[in-house]
This record gives C-alpha cells, sequence and structure tokens, in this order.
C-alpha cells in the first residue's frame, strides 16, 4: 500500500473519532444546560419501548432527512431545508444524551462528585465504542437512535405518562 492511502485511512479514522468525541462533548453540554429535559426524555426511553416511543422514532427518523433533502433541492425552499436538517442534528444530539446517559446510569452507580457529567462521559465512550463493531454495533446504534428519537419527542410534546 502506498504512504497516500495509509495516510488517508488514519485521516479518516481521526475524523470519525473527533465526530464520535465531538458527539460526547456536545451530550456532556446538553446535560448541563438541559437537566430536567434530559431526564424526562430518559424517563420515556427507560420504559419498555412502547408503540408511540417507536413510531415516533420511526417517523422523525425517516420524514425530517427526507423533507429536509426535498427542501434543499430546490431553489426557493433551500434555508428552511437546511434549517430542518439542523433541527434534526439537535434532536439526533438530545437523543444520543438520553441514550449516553442511559447506558452510563445502568454501569456506574456510585461515581461520586460530578455525577451527571461521568455517567454521560462514560457512558458515551462506552456506547461508541461498542456503535464501531461491524454491523451489530450499527444495528445497535439505529435501533437505539430510533427509541431515543421517540423519547424526545414525547418529552418535547409534554407527555409525560404516556408509553
Amino acid at each position: 500500500m502506498e504512504p497516500n492511502g495509509i495516510l488517508t485511512i488514519l485521516l479518516c479514522l481521526w475524523l470519525l473519532l473527533a465526530i464520535k468525541m465531538g458527539f460526547i462533548g456536545m451530550s456532556i453540554l446538553i446535560q448541563h444546560a438541559m437537566p430536567g429535559f434530559i431526564e424526562r426524555a430518559s424517563e420515556h426511553y427507560r420504559k419498555k419501548p412502547r408503540r408511540w416511543v417507536i413510531f415516533l422514532g420511526i417517523m422523525n427518523g425517516v420524514a425530517i432527512p427526507f423533507i429536509s433533502i426535498l427542501l434543499i433541492s430546490t431553489e426557493v425552499l433551500r434555508l428552511p431545508g437546511f434549517l430542518l436538517l439542523l433541527s434534526y442534528l439537535w434532536l439526533a444530539l438530545l437523543g444520543y444524551t438520553v441514550v449516553y446517559r442511559d447506558i452510563g446510569s445502568n454501569l456506574f452507580e456510585d461515581l461520586g462528585e460530578n455525577r451527571e457529567f461521568k455517567v454521560t462521559l462514560y457512558g458515551g465512550m462506552i456506547a461508541e465504542a461498542a456503535f464501531l463493531t461491524p454491523v451489530l454495533g450499527q444495528f445497535y446504534s439505529i435501533v437505539l437512535f430510533i427509541r431515543s428519537l421517540g423519547a424526545v419527542t414525547l418529552a418535547i410534546l409534554g407527555r409525560r405518562r404516556e408509553g
């Protein structure tokens, strides 16, 4: 293999690592900035997967990117399409914050001072490492993402006790 090929692979791996660390870092910031909202979304997430959580997760996971791409492809509605895509990224970050927090809180009980920070950090590191597993990790990531997207949507809609 030529040096250019090796450098390209290394660059891609570093870029992937930077993106994964960025998601974990943003999740820690979101956890700190919106603890009440993340707790409400986590309540929906922790319940057994109910129809509404799965349905809303699939609908948002498919419909928002599809509509965004359609809007971006037009000349007139390009800006609303980008704004919708940015809102989808925000929903994804909120969803992954819920996933990281849930994984961390399931694995670690007593973390002492700054518990919420540590739960999100450790949960994010473990989740992202698991998501790198070929095929199974990606499938697991998609399932958890859909479930968390539905939980975040229910938290936004204000449904506390329905599942």
